[in-house]
């Protein structure tokens, strides 16, 4: 799915016409529709925010959205929420780095993924 085609999708869920959301988050609708049939990549992650707070999106929909904006850019980057916090950490650039060593498979992520989700709660 692409960014454009999963915000229509969020929009049409929450009951909101283009006009109405555009009108909401600070863009022309035709700026939108453009984002949503694919004409334009994703806006800034200000906007992203602002569609996302707007449309009452829970965690798991955040996350999808940003992704999906994130791989929409050329060249592809990695969702604003995870640049900022691995900036943050820098043990996380030392396993990132170490893991590239090793060659994690996705199995592996698979097991650690597992064991933090088993040891910590949010």
């Amino acid at each position: 799915m692409e960014f454009g085609e999963y915000l229509r999708e969020m929009r049409i869920k929450k009951h909101y016409k283009t006009v109405k959301l555009a009108k909401l988050i600070e863009i022309s609708p035709s700026y939108l529709s453009c984002i949503e049939a694919g004409r334009r990549s994703a806006p800034s992650f200000d906007i992203i925010k602002k569609i996302a707070d707007v449309l009452e999106m829970d965690v798991e929909e955040r996350h999808k959205l940003y992704d999906l904006a994130a791989k929409s850019r050329k060249p592809k980057t990695l969702a604003y929420d995870m640049t900022e916090y691995i900036i943050n950490k820098p043990n996380l650039h030392k396993l990132l780095r170490y893991s590239m060593r090793c060659n994690l498979t996705e199995k592996d992520w698979k097991k650690i993924f597992e064991y933090i989700k088993r040891n910590y709660f949010y």
